[in-house]
């Protein structure tokens, strides 16, 4: 059987992993989870002593929990390949950033290199946010709010091109006959409503 070449170079390759990329990107990982250290042990203590009293199953269920929200403040070397960390560490080290409200996403300035686009609601932009925020002392749960709103922030979707048409009157088949005849003057509506009250 001829060999046959693949259309997409094979990810596993040792000759197309990106050393550097890898290297630079646990750093950045290392950093991030340093900065986390200290709201996260705090959070882990204050759940600890809420959760002392509870059932050995409720108690482990609750701390479980905890932890997977911290792991979800956390860089994923696998889920976060792709971060761009140039964007993180603008955010993470509160670089001036303007927001450009045409495009609807924030845009770092350098000078001599091309404007960095850095949309909200993108794991750069969330993450460096989560950084900042710890690195400025914040409890774990404050950062989760902002965390969250900050996923949000997704731009909103664009309203319709064409305008929807609406039929107004019941869902009712039989209703519909009368309110057509109405419509079209062939019939005409009661108007003694005095009979009613």
């Amino acid at each position: 059987m001829p060999d046959v070449p693949a259309s997409m170079p094979d990810p596993r390759d040792p000759m197309s992993i990106d050393v550097d990329r890898l290297v630079e990107l646990a750093a950045e990982i290392e950093r991030h989870r340093h900065l986390l250290r200290s709201a996260a042990e705090g959070y882990r203590w204050r759940v600890a002593q809420r959760v002392e009293y509870l059932d050995p199953p409720d108690r482990d269920m609750r701390l479980a929990h905890a932890e997977r929200l911290i792991e979800a403040l956390m860089i994923d070397p696998v889920r976060h390949n792709d971060l761009d960390l140039d964007a993180y560490r603008a955010v993470r080290d509160g670089a001036p950033i303007e927001f450009d409200a045409e495009r609807r996403t924030f845009v770092l300035r350098r000078l001599g290199r091309d404007p960095l686009p850095i949309r909200p609601g993108l794991p750069e932009h969330r993450l460096g946010v989560i950084a900042r925020l710890a690195g400025l002392g914040l409890r774990l749960e404050q950062i989760q709010v902002v965390a969250l709103t900050t996923a949000q922030g997704i731009a909103p979707p664009k309203p319709p091109t064409t305008t929807p048409q609406v039929n107004r009157g019941t869902t009712k088949p039989s209703r519909r006959l009368g309110q057509s005849a109405v419509r079209s003057g062939s019939a005409t509506p009661r108007t003694d409503f005095g009979a009613f009250y």
